[in-house]
């Protein structure tokens, strides 16, 4: 089972945090500092110092906060939204950021891997720090942008096979499974636009928080998170397009079906008439009583059928 990270991180150390203990304010250099919260009364011990607004706090905690970026007099919180696939089922999952003079304070509500990857490996990381704690922030990121372009080009191979199928006339074909992979990209396209707007947003402040020396590595992730966007975009259209050949492919073959049973009705019709006729209790019909009048009606009602058929074909009814 994952562990929980509760971590104080400088360039040389890393220490857990204390619970039940206010966090202490940077007095110079540079700390990072990562919590899994658990609920607001832990968050309102961590943070007596910081004087973190309530309404952060409710953020932090609501799994379905909209991603944005807030500026208050002592701090800048913002929410970048990552994605991963659990059991076929696309995820979001909210990255969370409070970022003061010297200090970034990341929050989650879970275990993520990517930022385990940073603490556990931390004697061979601790120079993102060392260089501004905005590295910290970007390496974040641009981990995660990895992760959902991986992710996305793992939905294009899917869609690949899934428009094979529709063009094969596969029976193994799940329309619902199509649905909800458009679905999926419609809310990553949503949570993407939004996370362009924030890093905009971080760009907007950097001078404030960051160093220029950051400015294009954000920039990078931005651009980055432009063409995961437009791979989405891509992805959407094609799945639109198999959907509509599907139901092209559908609505031919069905036609295909009701023409053949429209000619096969067609066909038989007369020789339901003949045989109605012969069938007919009057006393005096023609050929009743010649031995050869069953085999003379058999052979009408073929003759009939074949005269018809080739009569549709002449026509190009089929």
């Amino acid at each position: 089972m994952a562990s929980i990270l509760n971590y104080i991180l400088t360039p040389s150390t890393k220490d857990e945090i204390i619970p039940n203990k206010p966090l202490p304010l940077s007095k110079g250099g540079k700390h990072w500092i990562h919590i899994t919260a658990e609920n607001e009364n832990q968050l309102n011990v961590l943070f007596q110092k910081h004087k973190i607004h309530p309404l952060t706090i409710e953020d932090i905690l609501n799994p379905s906060s909209r991603i944005k970026l807030e500026k208050f007099p002592n701090y800048i919180f913002f929410i970048y939204k990552g994605f991963y696939f659990d059991k076929s089922q696309l995820v979001s999952r909210n990255f969370n950021f409070i970022l003061t003079k010297n200090q970034i304070i990341s929050i989650t509500l879970d275990y993520r891997e990517t930022i385990a990857d940073l603490i556990d490996n931390w004697k061979a990381n601790h120079s993102i720090l060392a260089q501004g704690y905005e590295f910290i922030v970007h390496k974040i990121l641009d981990t995660e942008t990895d992760h959902t372009l991986a992710i996305v080009q793992k939905i294009e191979e899917k869609i690949e096979q899934l428009e094979d199928q529709i063009f094969n006339n596969s029976r193994r074909l799940d329309i619902s499974y199509i649905y909800s992979l458009r679905g999926s990209l419609q809310s990553m396209k949503k949570g993407l636009i939004q996370n362009k707007e924030v890093l905009e947003s971080v760009e907007a402040i950097q001078s404030s928080f960051f160093s220029d020396e950051a400015d294009a590595f954000f920039r990078d992730v931005r651009d980055h998170s432009i063409k995961i966007l437009e791979l989405v975009d891509s992805n959407i259209e094609s799945i639109s397009s198999a959907l509509e050949a599907h139901i092209a492919i559908s609505s031919r073959k069905t036609n295909e079906i009701m023409k053949t049973l429209t000619i096969m009705t067609a066909i038989m019709l007369p020789m339901s008439l003949i045989a109605g006729i012969f069938g007919m209790n009057f006393k005096h019909i023609p050929t009743l009583d010649w031995e050869w009048g069953y085999f003379y009606s058999i052979v009408w009602m073929i003759g009939t059928g074949i005269t018809m058929y080739w009569y549709f074909r002449f026509k190009r009814w089929f």
